[in-house]
């Protein structure tokens, strides 16, 4: 049974990584083809990308999304825009640090930058 849960806590911790890339995949699309300052965006639509790898345990991975989101709003990345009954849009700003690392590094070069951000 230990070697299941070692398994499984992978699995997640895959997973999460795996979200996380698809999520900053979106954004770099969305500020390549932004005309304005704005992007907004939900979790769902990041989601919607999402499922053409798979529609197993999307509602989990939208939670998973929308943690994500959450903490870079925390840190300063992204904002909230708005508050609805369909929940938070989030948005991000040409002027926003997250933005310039959107158009300076790949994906997995931003996702490690958050991360050592992160530990300090």
């Amino acid at each position: 049974m230990e070697g299941f849960r070692t398994i499984y806590k992978y699995s997640e911790k895959f997973d999460s990584y795996f979200i996380k890339r698809i999520t900053i995949q979106f954004l770099q699309d969305q500020a390549r083809n932004a005309k304005g300052n704005l992007i907004t965006f939900r979790p769902s639509k990041i989601a919607q990308d999402l499922s053409i790898y798979g529609r197993k345990d999307l509602r989990a991975k939208t939670v998973v999304i929308r943690g994500f989101l959450d903490e870079l709003v925390h840190r300063g990345y992204i904002a909230v825009i708005k508050r609805s009954a369909r929940g938070k849009v989030y948005g991000l700003y040409r002027s926003g640090k997250l933005w310039d690392l959107l158009e300076k590094y790949e994906t997995d070069k931003i996702l490690e930058i958050l991360e050592s951000e992160k530990i300090q």
